[in-house]
């Protein structure tokens, strides 16, 4: 009986300590006294909006901004949340003092905490993307042809069914991304592009464990998520591991023949010199940092370009209408090809193809996205709404992508050359396409991926017909405001050689 009353006594006392944090923050903003945005009214205390917010995320955002204009807050797994649409979306973006997406991501993804690193470590990571990938894009052009030509032949060959195709295309993405970010002698060893092209994936499970301990505060679900990364054998630190294993005998032959030959030393050309060039001290490296600069930017790079190679295959499938003029393109810059490769400006004359792959991005963006901490004691919008600090502010991606103002007619509809005559190819920024966000701090590797994808889409049109399993239109599927590519099979039958 005293133990039955000590139980209830301890789970009275638990509940009344989450009612009381959850009315502290909600009230927080109040004793600010700023002009908040309506939060909007919710059913069941202490849970807020979650349920809601993941059940139906698409028709819930939709029917707050009906309700409570461009502007509204919810209660999401314990924290209050804002999200904007289009009017006050750029406001996100341009003021960069006040707001901040890598501080907002790390509060559900804390990379630098797992790697016990400090929280700008990884600032540089950025611009030597930016600068030495997406800025030296000739260099690579060759290079990643020969190798997605090699990965495609070895994981398709003569015709093969793919189920799911993301785990294949993973593969195929990953080979190219390997050549290009440690060279094309360490892209043949098997074993690392395998790890290349599962360090992401096999890691989402472990990230969504739903942060049920952010009822009580958000800061105990990120240090369970530390605590369990830093105890449990998870897949991320067994991936790290390998390419640690991989890729010291490299560095340290590099930085032998750098100290070696001095100013008549040839840089090879790809990532992992640049990061060597970088981080060395009298040509001696901490191998730990390295690997981890390594494994965020592959973190970064394969999961993202071959999610959207499968959404551009099921879009092909789904809407055999474009097929024809599509592979047309692809068969005239063929044959008017003289070399064994292209030229990154012939990659950039498959228009419809560019075109194509934009309005497959703008589809199957996330719903909700591209989040941003405030960081300013609070933030006024240009409607006089504020916002106040630790703010997490959300961008309505989805509603944005299809505003028929934005994107014209029919923009709940899949229409292939809708930027063709637009001259809006998908690596431009504008307000109306946020996949890679807008502003200072757009992703800085978006022209490298889509001339990846680019690639791989022209081989694989020219090379094969592609076909679904079945009749039915191929749908992602969706958590929350998240969209993954569907693991419906999909059919390549190789074309005969003409």
């Amino acid at each position: 009986m005293g133990l039955i009353l000590n139980d209830t006594y301890v789970q009275f006392a638990f509940g009344s300590l989450i009612i009381l944090i959850s009315f502290i923050l909600l009230r927080r903003g109040k004793h600010l006294k700023l002009k908040e945005p309506p939060l909007v009214p919710y059913k069941y205390p202490i849970i807020g909006h979650t349920i809601d917010y993941y059940k139906d995320n698409k028709n819930f955002i939709k029917s707050c901004h009906k309700e409570y204009g461009e502007i509204f807050s919810l209660y999401v797994f314990g924290r209050v949340i804002t999200l904007v649409g289009k009017e006050l979306s750029s406001e996100v973006f341009r003021n960069h003092k006040d707001f901040n997406f890598s501080e907002a991501t790390s509060e559900n993804f804390p990379l630098n905490n797992f790697l016990n690193r400090p929280q700008k470590f990884f600032n540089m990571l950025p611009k030597v993307v930016q600068v030495n990938l997406s800025g030296g894009i000739k260099l690579y052009t060759e290079r990643v042809q020969r190798q997605l030509i090699k990965s495609i032949d070895e994981m398709i060959g003569n015709g093969k069914v793919l189920e799911p195709p993301l785990k294949f295309f993973q593969f195929i993405i990953a080979k190219p991304i390997a050549a290009t970010l440690v060279g094309e002698e360490l892209s043949n060893d098997k074993e690392l592009v395998k790890s290349f092209a599962n360090a992401a994936t096999d890691f989402i499970p472990f990230l969504a464990v739903p942060p049920v301990l952010s009822f009580i505060h958000p800061y105990l679900h990120k240090q369970l998520m530390i605590i369990m990364f830093k105890y449990l054998n998870n897949p991320f630190k067994i991936h790290r591991e390998l390419i640690k294993k991989k890729i010291v005998s490299v560095i340290e032959k590099r930085l032998c023949e750098m100290k070696k030959t001095g100013d008549n030393y040839i840089s090879p050309i790809d990532i992992l010199q640049q990061y060597i060039e970088i981080l060395h001290k009298d040509y001696t490296i901490d191998i730990d940092v390295i690997t981890d600069y390594m494994i965020i930017t592959i973190f970064a790079s394969v999961h993202t370009t071959s999610n959207f190679l499968t959404f551009c295959l099921y879009e092909l499938v789904n809407n055999p209408q474009y097929h024809e003029e599509l592979l047309e393109e692809q068969e005239q810059l063929y044959k008017s090809n003289e070399n064994p490769y292209y030229s990154i400006e012939q990659v950039a004359k498959l228009r419809k193809l560019d075109s194509f792959i934009k309005e497959t991005m703008r589809v199957n963006a996330n719903y909700v996205s591209l989040q941003h901490k405030t960081l300013s004691s609070y933030f006024t919008f240009s409607n006089g709404y504020q916002v106040p600090k630790g703010r997490i502010v959300y961008i309505r991606t989805g509603e944005i992508h299809s505003d028929k103002e934005l994107q014209g007619q029919n923009a709940d509809e899949f229409y292939a050359f809708r930027y063709l005559k637009k001259s809006s190819p998908v690596t431009r920024a504008e307000k109306g396409f946020l996949l890679f966000g807008l502003g200072k701090h757009m992703c800085p590797g978006r022209q490298f991926a889509i001339n990846e994808i680019k690639v791989a889409l022209h081989y694989l049109l020219l090379n094969y017909d592609i076909k679904k399993s079945n009749s039915e239109k191929i749908k992602p599927k969706i958590y929350g405001s998240f969209k993954f590519p569907s693991d419906e099979g999909l059919i390549f039958v190789k074309k005969e050689c003409k």
